[in-house]
């Protein structure tokens, strides 16, 4: 099936505004096939998936797919809000409990994007990119789904690490991407031999908090 869409609304509006009816246990199928379809993604890819497939990995009938999401556009659309809202939320959760100002901060700060770097719902979020290049309509929907992610992205950066914005504002904006799109990269880099792998990644990580340090001025 064509997996298109446009740009997410809340996913509680999302139910609030559904036909179904909104019972415990419409709400929990509603839930389960939207995370079936992003274990579809990341298992077969986006472009392999299907209403069968989702409704297979969701433990339902291709009906109750349907049912839920009459057309393709809503079982994606939701699926999109889904990503960017509980990915979100696991970042947050990951930095509850921990300093968000000074040398301490900063390295927790790491380990947090770190951790979010490996989250499958950021890879179920790079499928959908990579495929939206070689499909005109998905690209049509991702590119603005993609500029409300990187603004609440971007927000919630303020709102933890305002000490740094503070400090100094364009430091901490080119800051916050070299971060970021560092530990994507070494989170998807693989080094020979495998076996090493994991040690040169700790090892680079810890460098790179140093370097961050530095460039804050955090060596003491």
């Amino acid at each position: 099936m064509s997996m298109t869409t446009t740009v997410a609304k809340s996913l509680d509006s999302e139910a609030a505004g559904s036909r179904v009816r909104q019972t415990p246990k419409s709400i929990a199928t509603h839930q389960r096939i939207i995370e079936a379809a992003i274990r579809c993604f990341l298992d077969i890819g986006y472009h392999r998936t299907t209403t069968s497939e989702i409704a297979k990995q969701a433990r339902v009938t291709r009906g109750a797919v349907q049912y839920y999401f009459p057309t393709t556009p809503e079982v994606l659309r939701a699926t999109v809000d889904h990503i960017i809202q509980h990915f979100t939320a696991e970042y947050l959760a990951a930095t509850a409990n921990v300093a968000h100002e000074g040398r301490e901060g900063l390295d927790q700060g790491i380990d947090a994007l770190w951790h979010a770097a490996h989250s499958p719902l950021w890879t179920a979020w790079k499928e959908l990119e990579a495929a939206a290049r070689t499909d005109a309509e998905l690209a049509s929907i991702m590119g603005p789904a993609k500029a409300a992610f990187a603004a609440r992205w971007e927000q919630t950066a303020k709102d933890l690490y305002g000490s740094f914005l503070v400090a100094d504002p364009v430091k901490f904006e080119m800051g916050r991407h070299l971060a970021w799109q560092f530990l994507q990269a070494l989170a998807s880099s693989r080094f020979a031999p495998s076996a090493e792998d994991n040690d040169v990644k700790v090892r680079l990580l810890t460098e790179f908090k140093v370097l961050m340090r530095q460039y804050w001025g955090l060596t003491g």
